[in-house]
């Protein structure tokens, strides 16, 4: 069954926010792990570290993130190589 261009969009809509969450889970899952085991080598406290490195803390992404994506992997689909 072929599919009409909207659910072919709607697919890459999903694919595209399934790709940002994983990464935001990865890069969520380093900082956590990076912070646990900073503290306990350095002998501080979790919250101490989170303060102190606030600035690596990942973004949540944005809509226009998700259709950056979903256009990237479209363009890969239409891609005649």
């Amino acid at each position: 069954m072929s599919k009409n261009p909207f659910e072919i969009r709607l697919e890459l809509l999903k694919m595209a926010k399934e790709m940002a969450d994983q990464q935001m889970d990865m890069t969520n899952n380093a900082y956590w792990s990076m912070v646990n085991t900073y503290a306990e080598q350095a002998n501080k406290t979790v919250e101490e570290v989170m303060k102190a490195t606030e600035h690596l803390r990942a973004e949540m992404y944005t809509p226009a993130d998700i259709m950056a994506k979903a256009n990237e992997l479209y363009n890969f689909i239409n891609k005649k190589d």
